[in-house]
């Protein structure tokens, strides 16, 4: 199994912290977000860790570099496209390759990555069916498949759970989500979300849902976020 960690971007809801520093390297009860999840995926015999950096990236080179099977995918432009760009820049590494997407500010607990491992050979979305929140892209489903990622606003009448910002992709799901990423990047769209790929392909692919509700997880993107995570994990 490989993985890839998204970590290119600034996180500029949150200037007190992010001017100064990536949202990545957030300390978390004493380890940063990113070196956190690394951690995780090591430990759960991920093979070979992609991480695409862009602000600050030295910074965060630095904080990570004595991880071993680790390697740095560099987003230069970073500044003007978001992370379906980042993830196109994974494609000759990835493609065709069963791999664990991560975005880079997700703090969430070991056995969400264990239940993942145990998926092989399939496509997955970890939703917490009972999360609903303004901040969160949504699912759909329909005959117990992802149809559908909804944006964060969408109603709660037409969620069927929250996304977490981790997604895993068959080898075959992978080829399909590459082609299509390309294709988008040739028509010179690259500041959209992976999302907006996956969206795409979900008539080709067979997604399935993956209920983590009860089990630990936060996206940062905000101050108070970076609290509660500190209550959250404290446990």
């Amino acid at each position: 199994m490989k993985a890839v960690i998204l970590a290119a971007g600034r996180g500029t809801r949150m200037p007190e912290i992010t001017n100064d520093m990536p949202k990545c390297l957030i300390d978390i009860l004493g380890q940063t977000i990113i070196e956190r999840q690394i951690d995780i995926l090591l430990k759960n015999n991920v093979k070979k860790i992609y991480v695409v950096l862009g602000f600050k990236a030295h910074e965060i080179e630095n904080r990570i570099k004595n991880f071993e099977n680790v390697e740095i995918v560099l987003n230069k432009n970073y500044a003007t496209t978001d992370n379906l760009y980042s993830l196109f820049l994974t494609a000759e590494k990835l493609k065709n390759e069963e791999f664990i997407l991560l975005n880079g500010d997700t703090v969430f607990e070991p056995d969400i990555i264990k239940m993942l491992i145990n998926k092989k050979g399939y496509d997955i979305a970890p939703v917490d069916s009972k999360y609903y929140d303004l901040e969160e892209l949504k699912i759909r489903q329909k005959n117990k498949r992802v149809i559908e990622i909804l944006p964060k606003s969408a109603p709660s009448k037409l969620s069927d759970g929250s996304t977490i910002g981790i997604f895993k992709f068959s080898s075959k799901g992978s080829g399909i989500l590459f082609n299509e990423i390309s294709e988008l990047i040739k028509k010179e769209i690259k500041n959209k979300w992976f999302e907006f790929a996956l969206n795409n392909i979900l008539d080709k692919i067979k997604m399935y849902p993956l209920d983590i509700h009860g089990l630990k997880w936060i996206e940062i993107d905000t101050i108070d976020d970076v609290k509660k995570s500190n209550e959250i994990f404290s446990d």
